[in-house]
């Protein structure tokens, strides 16, 4: 069957009929582009109908709408401007963009920033002579018809330029003019220095002489104190991390009395402060001298001398915080922690990053010496800035290095003399070690129980017998610590909720929470509740507290998450709380108390309008916490829940200091892998939630580490049995083959034999690769061979290579993907799902599909919807898991769904859906491109096998075979079974090594 008569086959329309086609005109204003279409069209192409390049745009758009780049209209999409500039060139063409604006931009300066007849105008070169810059939204017209896409870059800047041009002439003031000059060398900065999305290589503004300035707009206001020789105290405004305050003390007289903002030259650089920060250092200026008998009280309470809407003074930390320091990451606590350079968990970078990282030449040097240190020894990673980067290709790194130590040497050249700017380094709260427990805790809480039989008759689910177990515990230990003093050291803190994936640990923990609620109320010691969680798992707390209890049980509830409430809680034009000037660290790597400053309303001062106010419930995200861990840090919260709590395992990580920061009357972590690569991070988990219950680091590793690291199978098992009663009712681990009889059969299929386990072998799964996917597969592997030196990062490339094709022949670097079905054809593994999904369609079921590959995920998602003529909807870490704008969330996707009736596949990423997430609506699964960690990919299958789920459920494994010799996907299976579990709590899977793997496949000796 022809192309043409499939399609017709499937209801969609080819493009070479004649028949009105539906699809999208897009038109652009100053905001931005609209792609709009009639409703009844835009109706045939939810339903997968329509040519397939306005299937294609339609598809781009969905995806850019999950993402929140993208809003939905009742006949069509729109996106803001600065969304548009970002979007690939391969998104633009297929969504009917024009292309990007190949030529370059001149500004011409005229006058001086004291002037009013100071303007900026920016012409734009494409051809022989240069045109004035006509904006519309993100586009360039030259000429009557010619139009380009912006930059994000050359869109800030021309926005600038029209912005102040509209500026009448008394406007015109110095502050507003270096605005504008801080405007454009932001746009210099992007384009050269951010994110990937956002950089054009082809972008650079001269600006004459303004080029020599360096710019600075303070974002917040905080305080320098010195002591004076008759023992009071001078004060000083500190505008953050940036700004040298010695050299500035000399300048608080250029401020005009007069003015709402004001400029601060000082040399070449210049300092412009918004109304807030001017009346925060107004402020400061009123009252810089604390004398000698107040500065007792000042040191107790500055809040009492200055305004804290307008200065950042308050500090009070929890008792493991041993203050606020320079953090570092420990190349040895890392390595032990398993991580792996294909890991999605952020923790190890490539060596592209390296420019990004480092930000001055004193800290390039220290990186290069470092990075020889490691070679010399044998490392493949570094710790630079708050990152760890992979430094196994040796090329790879020295072309970085090269690449930045030009780039410093040219803003070195371009910048005041040394001393004008201070370096930054950054900061959080320091963790003490915990002291070691008593026996006389363990037995304490052998026998506790809640203080009041759990209502369960007022909830709206009730629980199962496992559940009740478990809420039971919980609120008995919660209950209990309550007791004794807060710093105790011995008092209940904690508790590890280890149950496995799909038994309703969060159904658990919000009744155990309000049993706490009430607790707190019989004792008239209400407190604030906060949970910590993936952003993907909002949502899902939301809908939990709606499914479990009629009324409220929370005064209210709070999201920390730009879009929802953090900004009512932020303090206005407060800078990073993590970043501080170096010269404010001491010898012994801490922050002077004076130094630090708050970005969020906590503590008495802001009265009702404070975000930790007693009986709220806030949630907050794992990368909240660490970017607002000091704030965050001074409340005196009665329960911090982490769920999904397996993100702090990594006791160097920020996020991880910053949870164990926090105080809490009960710390609960809440996750189903206690475990996902070393007994590490099992060590992490509980010392965050019940310190000192294994003791140290040190300790812990001899006591049970190295016995285990040597131990066969059954060895090993009775250690992590021994290892489970150490912890005691500490941690509750059930799973659910004990636990829900009632939940049907769970079938794994495989197309590779595998004999002693209960995976069914289907052979349909194991294809030999066709002749594109094998030349593909053999040129990685030839060229690996071809090389005179084969050092270990050669050989990750090539299996970071042989991963992607072993996927699909044209999955990595440019190559375009066919845009009709005929691309499923060129992959063994995509073939050999085609059957398996003809069965399920046939049988009326749901599938889920995951791929972590977002190229392919976008093709495979039109090639199915043009083989079974269903809109196919993709989930990955780019889908957005709150609601901007109206666009539609995980929760929402995945709803739709579930909710259309019979067949129906969905692609996924196991990287964004596997937590937190019940799918019972599918109850077939097909991990087309596998995940290294076993961890991982249960976690994913999990999302299908959980409370709620009726029927059998089916997992498939397709196997991409190779004619002559073991493929990549055959040796990955084998090392994926070789990796261990234990079901009673403490051994699980471990991950697969790219390194472990390269070896098996004779990469490396």
């Amino acid at each position: 069957m022809g192309l043409r008569d499939m399609l017709r086959g499937l209801g969609m329309r080819p493009d070479e009929t004649d028949a009105p086609m539906p699809g999208f005109d897009v038109t652009f204003d100053d905001d931005g582009a609209n792609f709009v279409t009639t409703a009844s069209d835009l109706e045939l192409l939810r339903r997968g109908q329509g040519q397939r390049t306005a299937q294609e745009q339609h598809l781009v758009l969905e995806m850019l709408a999950e993402q929140g780049a993208a809003r939905p209209l009742p006949n069509g999409f729109e996106m803001d401007a600065e969304d548009v500039a970002r979007l690939s060139d391969e998104e633009a063409e297929i969504v009917g963009l024009p292309p990007r604006f190949p030529g370059t931009f001149v500004a011409e300066v005229r006058s001086n920033t004291t002037s009013q007849r100071f303007a900026v105008t920016i012409l734009a070169h494409s051809g022989a002579s240069p045109q004035p810059s006509n904006r519309l939204g993100p586009t360039l017209r030259l000429g009557s018809a010619t139009s380009y896409r912006l930059s994000l870059p050359a869109l800030r800047a021309l926005r600038a330029v029209e912005e102040h041009s509209r500026l009448d002439l008394d406007e015109r003031t110095e502050s507003r003019n270096v605005r504008l000059v801080a405007e454009l060398q932001g746009a210099n900065r992007l384009a050269a220095e951010g994110p990937e999305e956002s950089r054009d290589p082809s972008f650079r503004l001269s600006l004459g002489h303004l080029d020599s300035w360096s710019t600075t707009v303070p974002e917040s206001v905080g305080l320098v104190v010195e002591p004076g020789t008759d023992g009071s105290l001078k004060v000083t405004p500190d505008l953050g991390t940036d700004v040298d305050t010695a050299t500035l003390d000399r300048r608080w007289r250029q401020l005009d009395e007069e003015s709402d903002t004001g400029v601060l030259r000082v040399d070449d650089e210049l300092i412009l402060l918004e109304e807030k920060q001017l009346a925060g250092v107004r402020n400061v200026l009123s009252n810089r001298t604390i004398p000698k008998h107040q500065v007792p009280t000042f040191l107790k309470a500055p809040g009492s001398f200055f305004d804290t809407a307008l200065v950042d003074v308050e500090l009070h930390f929890g008792v493991r915080v041993a203050g606020v320091g320079v953090v570092t990451q420990s190349f040895v606590e890392a390595s032990e922690s398993g991580i792996s350079w294909f890991d999605d968990g952020a923790t190890v970078k490539p060596a592209r990053v390296l420019p990004d990282l480092i930000q001055d030449l004193a800290s390039l040097t220290a990186v290069e010496r470092d990075v020889d240190e490691a070679w010399t020894a044998g490392r493949t990673v570094v710790p630079v800035a708050e990152e760890l980067v992979d430094v196994s290709d040796h090329d790879a790194v020295q072309e970085a290095l090269v690449l930045t130590r030009a780039r410093l040497r040219r803003q070195h050249e371009s910048r005041p003399p040394a001393g004008a700017r201070e370096r930054t380094v950054a900061v959080g709260v320091v963790i003490g070690d915990a002291l070691p427990l008593t026996d006389l805790l363990r037995a304490r809480v052998a026998d506790v129980s809640p203080p009041r039989a759990v209502p369960y008759a007022d909830l709206l689910r009730a629980p199962y017998p496992h559940q009740r177990e478990g809420i039971e515990l919980l609120s008995a230990l919660m209950a209990a610590s309550l007791d004794g003093d807060a710093d105790a050291p011995d008092r209940v803190q904690g508790a590890l909720l280890a149950d496995d994936m799909g038994l309703g640990k969060t159904y658990m923990t919000l009744v155990a929470l309000r049993e706490l609620m009430a607790a707190q109320d019989a004792r008239d010691e209400r407190r604030p509740t906060l949970a910590v969680l993936p952003v993907s798992l909002i949502e899902n707390w939301e809908g939990e507290l709606r499914e479990t209890f009629a009324g409220p049980v929370f005064d209210d509830v709070v999201v920390l998450q730009s879009g929802r409430d953090l900004g009512r809680f932020r303090i206005g034009g407060a800078g990073r709380e993590t970043s501080a000037i170096a010269s404010n660290v001491g010898n012994d790597g801490m922050l002077r108390e004076d130094a630090i400053r708050l970005s969020l309303r906590v503590g008495d001062a802001h009265g009702p309008a404070r975000l930790d106010v007693p009986g709220r419930l806030v949630l907050a995200t794992y990368e909240t916490l660490a970017s607002y861990q000091l704030s965050l840090a001074q409340v005196d919260w009665g329960a911090v829940v982490f769920d999904e709590a397996q993100n702090i395992k990594n006791p160097d990580a920020l996020r991880t200091r910053a949870a164990k920061g926090l105080k809490a009357r009960f710390k609960l972590l809440a996750t189903g892998t206690p475990i996902e690569n070393s007994l590490l991070d099992f060590w992490c988990l509980m010392d965050t939630a019940q310190p000192g219950l294994l003791g140290s680091w040190p300790t812990f590793q001899e006591a049970w580490v190295t016995p285990m690291d040597g131990a066969d199978g059954e060895r090993k098992a009775e250690l992590g049995r021994g290892l489970r009663e150490e912890v005691g009712p500490f941690m509750l681990r059930r799973v659910k083959e004990d636990h829900l009889p009632d939940l049907p059969t769970k079938t794994v299929h495989s197309g590779v034999p595998a004999p002693g386990t209960d995976i069914a072998h289907d052979p349909r799964l194991a294809l030999t690769m066709p002749p594109p996917q094998q030349a593909a597969y053999d040129a990685h592997v030839q060229a690996f061979q071809a090389r005179a030196q084969r050092s270990q990062g050669a050989a990750l490339k090539a299996i970071q290579a042989l991963r992607a094709v072993s996927l699909h022949p044209d999955a990595q670097g440019d190559s375009a993907l066919a845009k009709d079905p005929s691309g499923l054809e060129l992959s063994a593994r995509m073939r050999a799902m085609l059957p398996v999904l003809d069965d399920i369609r046939s049988r009326g079921e749901k599938v889920i599909i995951f791929v972590v590959n977002k190229k392919v995920q976008q093709h495979l998602a039109l090639w199915l919807h043009q083989r079974y003529g269903l809109p196919v909807r993709v989930v990955n870490g780019d889908t957005a898991a709150v609601s901007k704008g109206g666009g539609e969330t995980r929760r929402r996707i995945i709803q739709d769904f579930e909710a259309e009736p019979g067949f129906n596949l969905i692609i996924m990423s196991p990287l964004a859906v596997g937590v937190g997430l019940t799918i019972v609506g599918a109850n077939h699964a097909i991990h087309l491109e596998r995940h290294w960690n076993p961890a991982k990919e249960a976690q994913a299958t999990d999302r299908i096998y959980r409370i709620g789920q009726t029927r059998p459920v089916h997992v498939y494994l397709p196997i991409a075979l190779h004619p002559h010799h073991d493929s990549f996907d055959l040796n990955l299976d084998r090392l994926l079974r070789q990796k261990t579990t234990l079901k009673d709590a403490v051994v699980v899977p471990e991950t697969v090594d790219e390194a472990e793997l390269a070896t098996t496949m004779g990469l490396l000796d």
